[in-house]
């Protein structure tokens, strides 16, 4: 299921007096992972096994919308395209489901979440990426299992179907 950047009063809509949707087994997590998105609501009740985050280091990936992925009934693995530093260790995947680690080194891996950048013309420019860039795949299969892999370690996962 992906949502793209539905936002979580468009969400509630989907979800309340009942579930439109149904379940899923995939969820691309919606609005990079930001808080306007991922209502507890539907996060948990789409019961996706799976979880990609299409994040950035300082967007996406805050500490609300990572307790409401975290406690997903059914969740199994949450896949991150980067590490965010808006979640510190406290919500951090470990590192085989993370793709992009940071855009520029840190003295040491940070226990609590950072703050997110100022929005709008103030805020301070993003820095620059520097190093390679990798995904994160899905394969699925014909008999309805699906394969997550990971392009910066090789490390892949296979789900069946349930």
């Amino acid at each position: 299921m992906h949502l793209g950047d539905l936002t979580w009063n468009k969400e509630f809509d989907l979800m309340c007096p009942m579930n439109r949707i149904g379940t899923a087994d995939l969820y691309i997590v919606s609005h990079h992972g930001q808080p306007i998105s991922n209502a507890e609501v539907l996060v948990h009740g789409i019961h996706a096994r799976v979880a990609i985050m299409n994040n950035g280091t300082r967007k996406g990936g805050q500490p609300d919308t990572m307790k409401i992925i975290y406690s997903a009934p059914g969740l199994e693995d949450l896949w991150q395209i980067h590490f965010s530093q808006l979640s510190g260790q406290e919500y951090t995947v470990p590192g085989m489901f993370i793709a992009n680690t940071y855009d520029e080194p840190i003295a040491a891996m940070p226990i609590a979440a950072f703050t997110p950048p100022r929005p709008g013309a103030g805020a301070a420019p993003p820095p620059v990426h520097n190093g390679a860039a990798y995904w994160i795949k899905i394969s699925a299969s014909e008999d309805g299992a699906f394969t997550v892999t990971n392009a910066r370690n090789g490390f892949s996962k296979r789900y069946a179907k349930q």
